[in-house]
């Protein structure tokens, strides 16, 4: 099966912007992500992130086994920064998905509008693991378990876009539900109809 990637857009939250002085460089921290926030409507269906889904990512960049790039806007031809230089740095906590980052590949506008909060968090994943359900409601929710993440991006776009991949997703759990309901059905109907034929033969 072809995973697709996929990108989600977060207000950016907890953020500090550090000047460069002749002792330091710049820093930049925040969170790119938080856990268990619910998403606007993204076309039928809620989204939210479990805590731990960045966690394999996180240690398999640590180990020196992937890279995991800041871009600007997800453009890849200018990386501000990546694990694998040491200007970004990731961790997971309680809140969610917090990084620290050298700001010095930054434009003094890119700075300004991270400074004025003008810009938001972004980033790009695969799904590795998710869990879907509907409430009581009706509300269809799926729930971000594990995924592989390769990329931050500090975007402008306040959207919280919906995906094929993610739409694809929610049409295969879609048509595999009510077959599931069917099932069960046909389960109690069977059951039932035993117990009748069997409450009758012991009169």
């Amino acid at each position: 099966m072809t995973m697709t990637t996929e990108t989600r857009n977060f207000a950016l939250t907890g953020i500090e912007v550090r000047a460069k002085t002749d002792e330091i460089e710049g820093r930049a921290t925040g969170y790119a992500a938080v856990f268990n926030s619910d998403s606007h409507d993204l076309g039928g269906f809620i989204e939210r992130i479990a805590p731990g889904a960045f966690a394999a990512s996180i240690r398999a960049a640590g180990a020196g086994e992937t890279n995991i790039y800041a871009l600007w806007a997800h453009r890849d031809d200018s990386p501000l920064g990546s694990t694998g230089s040491g200007k970004l740095v990731l961790r997971e906590d309680a809140h969610g998905l917090a990084f620290e980052m050298d700001t010095t590949r930054m434009t003094p506008a890119q700075l300004d509008a991270l400074r004025d909060g003008d810009l938001r968090m972004s980033f790009g994943f695969r799904v590795l693991e998710q869990q879907w359900r509907e409430d009581d409601a009706g509300r269809v929710e799926r729930t971000l378990i594990d995924v592989e993440l390769f990329e931050i991006s500090f975007v402008i776009s306040p959207a919280y876009p919906s995906t094929e991949a993610a739409l694809r997703s929610l049409d295969a759990w879609r048509s595999e539900k009510p077959a599931n309901d069917d099932d069960n059905c046909q389960s109690n109907r069977v059951e039932l109809f035993k117990r009748a034929l069997s409450n009758r033969l012991r009169k």
